[in-house]
């Protein structure tokens, strides 16, 4: 059984109990840009009928900072409401709304291609993390299993699997020790034998 669990500062309200056959993997990583995509795309060209959803958590509004420390591009301060889920399609980046993404480099586009069924980008207040993913399942109930990208989905999920990308330098940033203590794998570099172990814990 999946359920959400109370995290830091959610509502007890919001927990709730996911008792279908779905199966739900979470890939994090310890810092940004360490492969998590990579990881999802080779998982995704061996699971058939699985969807995908990342979850970016972010204030939200012109006041908002990257937690990246990066160039605003855009994603985050358009957020406007307490929560956002956008399905992919192959047609639908045509970065005219976020002028700073490529079309090919598009994290939930290159998902798509890597064969899954449906891809949901969730954008959330982190106050509204836990109803946010609760609709995203409700939304891809239909398919074998679903994989999260993101280190605050792994907050509010207990997924039947959770793996973490490690960084070659060894750092972690701040939500990834937040969930450290959730992750069944730990991954260093991405291969074909790793792969093939993972896919043998997901159809177990």
């Amino acid at each position: 059984m999946l359920f959400v669990s109370m995290g830091s500062g959610l509502d007890f309200s919001l927990i709730f109990f996911w008792s279908g056959s779905m199966k739900i993997i979470c890939i994090t990583g310890a810092t940004s840009g360490v492969g998590k995509t990579t990881l999802a795309e080779m998982l995704l060209r061996n699971l058939k009928n699985w969807a995908a959803c990342k979850v970016t958590a972010c204030t939200g509004g012109s006041a908002h900072r990257c937690p990246r420390g990066k160039k605003d591009c855009g994603v985050c301060s358009s957020l406007k409401k307490d929560y956002e889920i956008k399905k992919e399609t192959v047609y639908s980046n045509n970065n005219a709304e976020f002028p700073f993404m490529a079309r090919s480099k598009k994290d939930t586009h290159r998902l798509l291609k890597a064969g899954a069924k449906a891809v949901l980008w969730v954008k959330t207040k982190p106050e509204f993390l836990a109803k946010s993913i609760k609709r995203a399942l409700a939304r891809l109930k239909g398919y074998s299993g679903v994989i999260f990208e993101g280190n605050h989905a792994l907050q509010v999920l207990n997924p039947d699997l959770a793996l973490m990308v490690l960084s070659p330098d060894g750092r972690f940033k701040r939500s990834a020790l937040e969930i450290k203590n959730k992750v069944d794998l730990f991954i260093k570099n991405v291969n074909n034998v790793q792969i093939k172990a993972i896919l043998e814990k997901v159809r177990q």
